[in-house]
């Protein structure tokens, strides 16, 4: 039987990252289940798009983030749809739709928290972000947070009474995925012999893409292995520059954006995350979900979701060299990297389901309108 309430997830993010997909696998596994749900999101954004093609009901915002007239909008939206949750993802979607919610008289107050964002953002744009959100403990009534690093802040801010660690999920195939996607590989520029390595991230310096990179040229002896690097963003002129000045303009392939992101996993044969800071990244789970082995660094939520040597292999942020030879490892020693891909398939498929994750949530929704 579905619960008795309307549940508006907010995401003005203009570009497409994790809590965007989270926001798909949300609002796609609570129809039904709630009276109803939809997404609030900005004209013309990536997540607008990806919620027409999956024909997920939505909300489509005109005004931009940055004029006040945006807070009057959604408290109209609100109160015109009787929304009693609004659960609301990432900083400037807690501070316009908390705000709103409150004008608005919805009770139901939700933070989903993605990033460690006075980490992830420095100087004043992480300030004002981690301002944003101990304003927000003023009005929110229960907070959803992505990693044990994120649930722990929560805690140690006095806010563990109304925190819940809640996983991403990804859906995840009946067997480990087993095979190479030779199509896509072939027009990304990789022969069926070549060791390829991943990269999925938004061009940003969080991300660590610059020592990925510069691990290349400790792979001098190894032109086999190439790097796919998957995604747009600021960094994208800089990092092709460095690519030019270090000769490694037949090692590395930039895709741009993609949405084919299941075609891309079968067509790697590792997956590496380079990062700087992260909390619970969905490539790391979409990876596992097709049995690709992963390299990661040992930070935030990777340090705590994996285990080095039996799902992941992991070094230090920062080390061009450790990551040359964790992709060495993995080059030289097929049999091991095989062992680890499965083992985060089987993590993946007992832990991180969508159905576990949508169980929570809606205890989470359930002590916000009773709160």
């Amino acid at each position: 039987m579905a619960r008795d309430y309307r549940v508006l997830l907010v995401d003005l993010a203009k570009g497409f990252g994790g809590a965007e997909v989270r926001v798909l696998t949300q609002a796609g596994a609570l129809q039904g289940v709630v009276q109803e749900c939809k997404v609030a999101t900005l004209q013309g954004s990536v997540l607008h798009a990806r919620l027409q093609e999956e024909g997920l009901p939505h909300e489509v915002l005109t005004v931009s983030r940055s004029s006040p007239r945006l807070l009057l909008v959604l408290r109209g939206l609100i109160q015109r749809g009787g929304y009693q949750i609004v659960d609301a993802h990432n900083v400037q979607s807690i501070l316009w739709g908390h705000l709103a919610a409150v004008l608005a008289g919805a009770r139901g107050r939700v933070a989903t928290i993605h990033s460690d964002y006075g980490r992830e953002y420095s100087g004043l744009k992480g300030r004002f972000y981690e301002a944003v959100l101990w304003l927000n403990r003023r009005v929110v009534r229960q907070i959803i947070n992505v990693t044990e690093v994120l649930q722990q802040k929560s805690e140690q801010a006095g806010d563990g009474h109304r925190s819940t660690l809640i996983h991403n999920a990804v859906p995840v195939p009946p067997h480990p995925y087993e095979g190479q996607n030779t199509q896509l590989r072939n027009e990304l520029g990789v022969t069926e012999t070549d060791f390829v390595v991943g990269k999925i991230a938004r061009l940003k310096p969080v991300k660590g893409h610059k020592y990925l990179i510069e691990a290349f040229t400790h792979l001098s002896d190894r032109p086999d292995i190439k790097l796919v690097i998957v995604g747009d963003g600021p960094l994208e002129a800089e990092l092709k520059a460095q690519v030019e000045a270090l000769s490694l303009q037949e090692r590395v392939v930039f895709t741009g954006f993609r949405t084919d992101i299941p075609q891309v996993m079968q067509a790697v044969d590792c997956v590496c995350m380079a990062s700087l800071s992260e909390a619970l990244p969905y490539t790391v789970l979409e990876a596992a979900s097709y049995a690709r082995p992963l390299l990661v660094t040992e930070v935030g939520g990777l340090a705590t979701l994996l285990a080095n040597g039996e799902t992941a292999i992991m070094v230090p942020a920062r080390d061009p060299q450790a990551l040359a030879e964790g992709i060495r490892r993995l080059v030289e020693d097929p049999g091991m990297a095989r062992q680890l891909g499965v083992a985060a398939y089987e993590m993946v498929r007992d832990s991180f389901s969508v159905d576990v994750m949508l169980e929570s949530i809606l205890e989470v929704y359930d002590q916000a309108v009773q709160t």
